[in-house]
């Protein structure tokens, strides 16, 4: 089945047998959702959701609550994150290909960690094969706004298309007082040029397994696959920054247009091995490598707040991975009335390494010689920043399930635990050139500006520069030990309940160090609590194909590690800044569902649910005044907040001898209809103090917070950033089984939602977004040639190019902060089983 919500098969007339289905209201996806949708990574499929849309193409909302309070597992253990802006592991570095599926839970059970707000997504690896098999499977891409179209790159290193820079962007080697012996390499990571004509994007995966069955009933197999992506993207679009001016107007700070060219290189793969040592007893390793790696060159141009025609170049590499190793173990003992035990082990490492990243300010003085490198323009630096972020996990856990008979009740006792050790340490390095160059030296290209020549000459000095005013060394940690105990109970044949009480203790560490100052370690006070979590959950049968879910439960929400640093980070989607809060709390929710579902065939059926959420101390992030720009941000810690919304869900199979057409021809067809709509509004107390960040951090001297009114920086009762009030998807597919194919058309809409909240202390309105309205159109057909099996695949996506727009406004004024179309892309796969 494509798409379904808490049943995993849905062919008969009733609701399958309620013991073998999980209580919580989810959403399932399979790999035949993934193929019919075209999704290619777990972020893109899961906009198909009833209630998730995405944040910055890789992180997933949950009923308007944005990635913070959803987590994110793979087969049950909490995936690392290789982003500085995020604690969660961004989805886009999972291909479907590697998985069986994933399950997004809405509804909480004590099974689950603490840590739950949104929902919770857990992404299930393939099984065993069940016979031995060997597949290829290629595709290439256009896209409308990048291919064969002018494109920024800059030179980089010959082994950068394999997704590994080498060691040309290696920091080079520091003296005592981190200064660089030698200067930088300049000209292939600094000088931005222009290609012509981008290439196509291309891929390449390949999958195979095999299964021995042995004479004393064990069985063994192996599944391994991998794959390749080379991608390009090209952006182009406004880049504004606002501000208050006469009359409490708002006015264009500097307005600019940035364009940006990036070639993405993608490397993933899995390997599982497994033993069966009887049907009820088996043990499973899992081995998973996600990387991605980036070149981006990119050119900002306009016109700053003192009227000067500034252009600003770019160029960046980026390596995103995710490593993880798993041990998994089922066992069912048939003597112990089917008794379970299942336990995992998981350890896992994120990195994020991102050297070279590169600014040179150019400036038009409108005196016919065009621009000229800009030394000492206020308020920006020419610097070369190196950054690094390493983030480990390691997970344990154990659950028993026990079924007795109470009477004719039919009933599971659960217990079981986990132990969670995250750990992240970052760092960042900051040089800039000073000194004083002649006139006629400005208009040099900059590798000459910045060669070797210029600098042994004394000409330029390179120094260490540092995040003025801010740490540039972080570390991070957090334990968490959990235990639960859970009920489930068959009343009768109609009534089914579930509940439990999960107990947590978690401690959560923040230092930060000044790298050029001995001794400025500074450890703020640990966030050290503990957690008594119920959950509830009732499902009352009405007739075979109609049923209620009720449920309650009370859950917790931790700052992500980013959000506790006060280092400035960049977001380099945005070119904003953004520092952390150290003081913030632990946030608490209460949580109510309630959800009516009718199944009237196969694949066939209709929800009508309802969600309530009563929060204490929600995290939001908002526009920080205190790094002097009017776009960057922090975050703080609200008094309370609400959310509440509806969610429906449709889906229905129509034979096309239904529709009239009675031939032959139509005899294996189906129209497919599925369509699901969440209406989201929320509210957010101004009815209190916050504790921020203060504008200047320095660890050698202690760190206090700043303590202010929440009404004066935000107004009372606004929308929960991130949260979109309606949310829609609408499929229209026709299929046919005979022939093996089938065409959908796909609708995705998200409206517009706040990116980062108001600065009411400075008069500054929050930052809204305006998300595309994407349609898509995906074609699939197997087919076999010469005793080959193969699936082609075609797919046309945003067909309609919308685009992304993030704006201020004030009264009657809109300024547009950024913008940028991403283009159609039309995609062909074509896949060989062997």
């Amino acid at each position: 089945m494509e798409q379904t919500e808490d049943v995993v098969v849905a062919t008969a007339t009733n609701i399958p047998d309620t013991k073998r289905v999980t209580s919580e209201i989810t959403s399932v996806l399979d790999t035949g959702a993934f193929e019919t949708t075209g999704a290619g990574d777990i972020a893109s499929a899961l906009t198909r959701v009833t209630g998730l849309s995405l944040s910055q193409g890789k992180f997933v909302v949950v009923r308007g609550l944005n990635e913070r309070y959803s987590s994110a597992t793979l087969n049950g253990s909490p995936l690392p994150s290789p982003e500085p802006l995020r604690r969660v592991a961004p989805l886009d570095l999972f291909p479907t290909s590697v998985l069986s599926g994933v399950v997004v839970s809405k509804t909480y059970s004590p099974e689950f960690s603490g840590e739950f707000g949104g929902g919770a997504i857990n992404m299930t690896t393939k099984g065993l094969p069940a016979e031995a098999f060997f597949e290829i499977s290629a595709s290439t891409s256009y896209n409308s706004e990048t291919t064969f179209k002018d494109g920024l790159v800059y030179d980089g290193s010959e082994s950068d298309w394999t997704g590994f820079g080498g060691s040309l962007r290696d920091l080079p080697q520091l003296d005592a007082d981190g200064v660089p012996r030698e200067n930088f390499e300049s000209f292939s990571t600094l000088v931005v040029d222009q290609n012509d004509s981008l290439p196509l994007n291309g891929s390449l995966r390949l999958s195979g397994g095999n299964r021995w069955d042995l004479e004393n009933g064990m069985s063994i197999g192996v599944l391994a696959t991998a794959g390749y992506e080379n991608s390009w993207e090209t952006r182009e679009g406004e880049d504004n920054t606002a501000n208050i001016g006469a009359n409490n107007s708002l006015v264009i700070l500097d307005q600019g247009r940035r364009r940006s060219t990036e070639n993405q290189i993608s490397l993933n793969g899995l390997l599982g091995i497994g033993i069966e040592f009887n049907e009820n007893h088996n043990v499973q390793f899992i081995g998973l490598a996600t990387r991605q790696s980036s070149a981006e060159a990119r050119v900002l141009t306009g016109v700053d707040r003192e009227d000067r025609i500034f252009r600003q170049d770019f160029t960046e590499w980026f390596e995103r991975e995710v490593y993880m190793g798993q041990l998994l173990g089922e066992h069912y003992f048939s003597g112990l009335n089917d008794a379970e035990v299942n336990w995992r082990l998981a350890y896992a490492e994120a990195g994020r390494d991102a050297p070279y990243e590169r600014r040179v300010n150019y400036e038009d003085f409108e005196d016919g010689n065009g621009f000229r490198f800009q030394f000492n323009r206020p308020g920006t630096n020419n610097d070369i920043r190196f950054s690094e972020l390493d983030d480990t996990t390691f997970d344990a856990g154990l659950d028993f399930v026990f079924p007795v008979s109470l009477g004719t009740m039919e009933t599971e006792f659960k217990i079981g635990g986990s132990y969670l050790d995250k750990s992240r340490d970052s760092q960042q390095t900051d040089f800039r050139y000073f000194g004083s160059l002649p006139e006629e030296l400005r208009f040099s290209r900059i590798d000459t500006i910045f060669s070797d020549a210029v600098v042994d000459a004394g000409i330029l000095e390179i120094r260490r520069g540092g995040t003025t005013g801010f740490p540039d060394v972080s570390e991070a940690a957090l334990d968490v030990l959990g235990a639960y105990a859970a009920i489930e109970v068959e009343v009768n044949p109609k009534l089914r309940l579930s509940g439990g009480l999960r107990f947590e203790a978690s401690t959560q560490e923040t230092a930060i160090a000044q790298a050029t100052i001995a001794d400025s370690r500074f450890q703020f006070e640990d966030l050290a609590e503990n957690f008594i979590l119920p959950a509830a959950t009732l499902t009352y049968t009405f007739a075979d194909n109609l049923q209620l879910r009720l449920a309650a439960s009370k859950t917790i929400n931790r700052p992500q590690f980013r959000e506790l640093t006060p280092s400035i980070f960049v977001n380099t989607d945005t070119d904003d800044r953004f520092v952390g809060n150290p003081f913030l709390k632990n946030s608490e929710s209460n949580n109510f569902d309630a959800r009516v579902e009718y199944y009237f065939g196969r694949k066939q059926f209709v929800t009508l649910g309802g969600f309530y959420k009563d929060f204490t101390d929600p995290i939001e992030e908002f526009i920080f005044n205190g790094l002097g720009e009017s776009n960057a941000t922090s975050f703080l810690n609200a008094p309370s907040a609400e959310l509440f919304g509806v969610e429906a869900e449709f889906e229905k199979v129509i034979p096309f001898d239904k529709l009239g057409l009675k031939s032959d021809k139509f005899a294996s067809k189906e129209f497919i209809i599925r369509a699901n709509y969440t209406y989201t509004d929320s509210s957010v107390s101004a009815n209190g103090d916050v504790s921020i960040t203060p504008p200047s951090v320095n660890p050698a001297q202690g760190v206090s917070p700043l303590v202010l009114s929440a009404e004066g920086l935000y107004g009372d009762g606004r929308k929960l950033q991130g949260q979109s009030d309606h949310l829609a998807n609408l499929q229209l597919g026709i299929e046919d089984y005979d022939a093996n194919w089938e065409a959908t058309f796909l609708m995705n809409y998200s409206s517009d939602r706040i990116r980062a909240v108001e600065d009411r202390s400075n008069g500054l309105p929050s930052i809204i977004e305006s998300l595309p309205l994407t349609v898509d159109f995906v074609f699939n057909k197997a087919f076999a040639v010469r005793g080959g099996d193969y699936r082609v695949g075609f797919k046309v996506q945003n067909i309609f190019n919308d685009g992304y727009e993030a704006s201020q406004s004030l009264g009657d004024t809109k300024i547009v902060v950024d913008s940028y179309d991403p283009g159609t892309t039309v995609s062909v796969n074509l896949k060989r089983e062997f």
